[in-house]
Protein backbone atom coordinates (compact mmCIF):
# COMPACT_ATOMS: atom_id res chain seq x y z
CA UNK A 1 0.00 0.00 0.00
CA UNK A 2 2.87 2.34 0.88
CA UNK A 3 4.41 2.14 -3.19
CA UNK A 4 1.17 2.24 -4.58
CA UNK A 5 0.50 5.75 -3.12
CA UNK A 6 4.01 6.48 -4.53
CA UNK A 7 2.85 5.20 -7.96
CA UNK A 8 -0.30 7.04 -7.77
CA UNK A 9 1.90 10.02 -6.93
CA UNK A 10 4.10 9.82 -9.70
CA UNK A 11 1.29 8.97 -12.21
CA UNK A 12 -1.08 11.62 -11.77
CA UNK A 13 2.00 14.59 -11.47
CA UNK A 14 4.43 12.85 -14.32
CA UNK A 15 4.47 16.00 -15.82
CA UNK A 16 5.69 17.84 -13.38
CA UNK A 17 8.39 15.50 -12.59
CA UNK A 18 10.41 15.51 -15.85
CA UNK A 19 12.17 18.53 -14.66
CA UNK A 20 13.16 20.86 -11.77
CA UNK A 21 11.71 23.72 -14.62
CA UNK A 22 8.78 23.57 -16.95
CA UNK A 23 5.67 21.45 -16.59
CA UNK A 24 2.55 21.67 -18.10
CA UNK A 25 1.09 25.01 -16.99
CA UNK A 26 4.53 26.57 -18.69
CA UNK A 27 8.19 26.65 -19.48
CA UNK A 28 9.15 28.60 -16.93
CA UNK A 29 6.94 27.45 -13.92
CA UNK A 30 8.95 25.89 -11.41
CA UNK A 31 8.61 22.00 -9.67
CA UNK A 32 9.50 23.05 -6.57
CA UNK A 33 6.31 21.70 -4.92
CA UNK A 34 6.30 17.93 -6.50
CA UNK A 35 9.80 17.22 -6.11
CA UNK A 36 9.68 17.74 -2.79
CA UNK A 37 10.07 14.59 -1.27
CA UNK A 38 7.77 15.00 1.34
CA UNK A 39 4.84 15.69 -0.78
CA UNK A 40 5.17 12.10 -2.37
CA UNK A 41 5.74 10.50 1.32
CA UNK A 42 2.66 11.84 2.38
CA UNK A 43 0.67 10.33 -1.12
CA UNK A 44 2.46 6.96 0.36
CA UNK A 45 1.19 7.79 4.20
CA UNK A 46 -2.12 8.56 3.22
CA UNK A 47 -2.27 5.44 0.79
CA UNK A 48 -1.53 3.58 3.63
CA UNK A 49 -3.56 4.88 6.13
CA UNK A 50 -6.40 4.35 3.45
CA UNK A 51 -5.50 0.33 3.41
CA UNK A 52 -5.28 -0.25 7.04
CA UNK A 53 -8.15 1.51 7.51
CA UNK A 54 -10.07 -1.03 4.99
CA UNK A 55 -8.40 -4.03 6.89
CA UNK A 56 -9.85 -2.58 10.09
CA UNK A 57 -13.06 -2.46 8.19
CA UNK A 58 -12.56 -6.33 7.03
CA UNK A 59 -11.59 -7.59 10.30
CA UNK A 60 -14.60 -5.65 12.08
CA UNK A 61 -12.01 -3.89 14.51
CA UNK A 62 -13.51 -0.53 14.08
CA UNK A 63 -13.72 1.24 16.99
CA UNK A 64 -12.36 -1.50 19.24
CA UNK A 65 -9.94 -1.76 21.97
CA UNK A 66 -10.57 1.81 22.98
CA UNK A 67 -9.99 3.66 19.75
CA UNK A 68 -12.59 5.96 20.14
CA UNK A 69 -12.44 9.19 20.54
CA UNK A 70 -10.76 9.61 24.48
CA UNK A 71 -13.58 10.52 26.78
CA UNK A 72 -12.74 12.95 29.84
CA UNK A 73 -10.59 11.27 32.32
CA UNK A 74 -11.94 9.69 35.35
CA UNK A 75 -9.14 8.89 37.72
CA UNK A 76 -7.07 12.29 38.04
CA UNK A 77 -6.91 14.04 41.42
CA UNK A 78 -8.07 17.85 41.37
CA UNK A 79 -4.96 20.51 41.15
CA UNK A 80 -2.38 20.30 43.59
CA UNK A 81 -2.16 22.86 46.81
CA UNK A 82 0.69 24.14 48.81
CA UNK A 83 4.40 22.75 48.73
CA UNK A 84 5.50 18.66 48.60
CA UNK A 85 4.58 16.73 50.98
CA UNK A 86 7.44 16.44 54.22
Amino acid sequence: SYWSGIKDFETKYHGYLQGKIGNPKGEDKPNKKYYDPRAFMRSAEESTVARLQKCFEDLNCVQVCGLDAPGKPENVLGPRRGGLPA
